[in-house]
Formats: C-alpha cells, structure tokens, sequence
C-alpha cells in the first residue's frame, strides 16, 4: 500500500511516539499530542496534557514495564488507525498482562489531536488485578 507524503510522515510519527512512550521519553510523547488533544477509550476521557500527564503518571506509577506493538497500521489522509499489543509488567509482583486493542487517530502537523482507542477493558483489569489470596475468594 502507498501512502501521501503526508500520510506517511503521520505513520512515522506515530511509530516515533510508540517509541519514546516504551522508554518514558515523556518530553518527546508530548511532541507528538497537541495540547488541546482529546482522547477517548474504555477507561474514560482525557483532555488535553494537564490531564494527560496525570493519566500517564498514574498507570505508570503501577508499571514496571511497558511496550506497544504494532500490529497493522494504515493512514488515510489525517486518520491513521493501528491495531496494535501492549505487554505490560506490573509492579510489584511482576505479573504480566498482554492485549490487543485498536487505536484510531486524527493528525494535524504531526500531532495527534484526536484519538480514540478500543479495547477489551475488563480483561485488561482481570489481568492487571493483584493476585487472590490463598484462602480468599
């Protein structure tokens, strides 16, 4: 498949993003999402970088690890739509959760300023859910 210039400077970008956020590079994450961006998924909405960087902050605090693959990506003019597997390690017990999820997002000059992500959120709690306690149920 061919892509526009345009359309394959926003593939990259979103690969660049991918990148920086498996190594906490937050300063380049946030060059990649307008300030104004709007994000919607299963956990909820989230505004702009205010509201952003403590969503970041929060599910990271609990992370030892994460990264993202992708899986499939396509651009089409200003929306580029990823399938793509997280594999995250939790802190402290180490447990590992992977998914699959679907992302579609608007670009504009490069940034992200829409997106909107779909995935299976009870699966992903079940899987990031500290484990029982012999005995308990």
């Amino acid at each position: 498949m061919t892509h526009t210039p345009t359309e394959q400077a926003n593939i990259d970008a979103i690969y660049r993003f991918m990148e920086a956020e498996a190594v906490q590079d937050w300063d380049t994450v946030y060059q990649f999402i307008a300030p104004d961006c709007v994000n919607y998924s299963p956990t909820g909405v989230v505004r702009g970088h205010e509201e952003m960087h403590r969503f970041d902050a929060a599910m990271f605090a609990g992370l030892q690890s994460w990264r993202r693959t992708i899986l499939d990506i396509v651009a089409d003019g200003d929306a580029v739509v990823f399938r793509w597997r997280a594999e995250a390690r939790l802190r402290p017990s180490g447990k590992q959760a992977v998914w699959e999820a679907l992302s579609w997002v608007r670009m504009k000059d490069g940034q992200i300023i829409e997106g909107w992500q779909y995935f299976d959120s009870a699966e992903v709690r079940r899987q990031m859910a500290a484990p029982k306690e012999e005995g308990s149920r």
